[in-house]
């Protein structure tokens, strides 16, 4: 066993090979601090960073408040600090992880990825946010860069890949991807697999080069998706029609007597291809697919088509939104009177605005105008 140094440095906890047998062989005492320092005794070096539970210096005869939160921010993170953490996590409070600015080896989020998923672990909320760039052989390299699309795409191809595994297979209720510059491709992803996903209730996506060439999925994924309650979308790149969208596919939209006579046909139509389908299905023989219709409720004798209701808040500053989006944005919370959106404080004229602002107005508390 080596001595333990009075600092942590990354090198020789990355490099160390800190074998299975050591965590078979230990048995955990539940004291955070003391478990955390018998490891690293092992290693040589004094804990991460992230792992150091503040003393309450007013109250120093109390044990340290436990910790509930880990963040790792602006430092990286080594392979056998994170065979550490997910060792202990089933034995602490840790409900909460956040990894911020870690210029990543792609082999050590790999590991975390797949602890989170196979590994038993309380955490329902995770950040990976501001790493737009991986640690490559020893070079740090952005995603935006030449480099990345002519020489490492295979990196962040996996990198997109263990995310998309994520989202597709863990119990996460919360998830922020701030500042990572995924771009249209991976948030499309995103959205296909949001379409079945049945635990994410937020979502930040906020500076991750998206367009509306992206928005299309969203929309789509609001068809299916009854989960997600709060998505940041802020500082992209989508535009007046994004609203135009949004509006077709969320909250009760009111229907005509027309409207309601061609939905009992679609309804009819549909029941026939579901009853032909049992017949199918009995003679082993491919069955066809049955069309989506969304639910309609009658209140107060008038009938709604019901569109996505759940989701509830919309952060869309720092876009390219302007006065031309107002119509649609009443009309969005017309039908959907649990909606909230940020815009930018510029995006509307002050006479649009005050619609908002005003205390008298119905739709007063809407909206927040970011400055």
């Amino acid at each position: 066993m080596l001595k333990s140094r009075k600092f942590w440095a990354y090198e020789p906890c990355q490099s160390f090979n800190l074998k299975p047998d050591i965590f078979d062989n230990y048995k955990v005492k539940n004291k955070f601090s003391e478990d955390v320092q018998y490891f690293y005794d092992i290693i040589g070096t004094a804990p991460h960073p992230c792992l150091k539970i503040k003393q309450n210096k007013s109250e120093p005869q109390k044990e340290p408040v436990e910790l509930q939160s880990l963040e790792v921010i602006n430092s990286k993170i080594d392979i056998n600090t994170l065979k550490i953490i997910f060792f202990m996590l089933p034995y602490t409070k840790i409900f909460n992880m956040k990894f911020i600015s870690n210029d990543w080896d792609i082999n050590n989020l790999e590991y975390l990825i797949n602890a989170l998923l196979e590994k038993q672990n309380n955490i329902y909320y995770l950040s990976y946010e501001w790493n737009d760039k991986l640690n490559i052989n020893g070079e740090l390299i952005s995603i935006n860069s030449e480099e990345a699309k002519n020489n490492f795409a295979e990196y962040f191809t996996k990198e997109k890949n263990l995310i998309y595994k994520l989202i597709k297979n863990s119990k996460l209720e919360g998830l922020c991807l701030r500042g990572d510059l995924l771009g249209d491709e991976a948030a499309i992803q995103i959205f296909e697999i949001l379409e079945k996903n049945n635990t994410i209730k937020t979502l930040s996506l906020y500076n991750n080069n998206l367009t509306s060439k992206c928005f299309p999925a969203f929309c789509h994924m609001l068809l299916y998706n009854r989960k997600l309650e709060d998505i940041n979308l802020g500082k992209n790149f989508f535009d007046d029609e994004c609203i135009e969208k949004l509006k077709d596919n969320v909250g009760k939209i009111p229907m005509s007597q027309e409207d309601v006579v061609e939905y009992n046909k679609k309804v009819k139509e549909r029941d026939a291809i579901i009853k032909a389908n049992a017949k199918l299905k009995q003679q082993k023989k491919p069955e066809n697919e049955v069309p989506f219709l969304y639910e309609m409720m009658l209140i107060q004798d008038q009938n709604y088509l019901v569109k996505n209701k759940d989701l509830k808040i919309i952060n869309l500053m720092l876009n390219s939104l302007t006065d031309k989006c107002y119509d649609s944005l009443i009309n969005i919370f017309d039908n959907c009177p649990d909606m909230f959106i940020t815009i930018d404080n510029k995006a509307l004229t002050d006479e649009h605005k005050n619609q908002f602002l005003d205390k008298k107005s119905k739709y007063y508390d809407k909206m927040y105008f970011a400055k």
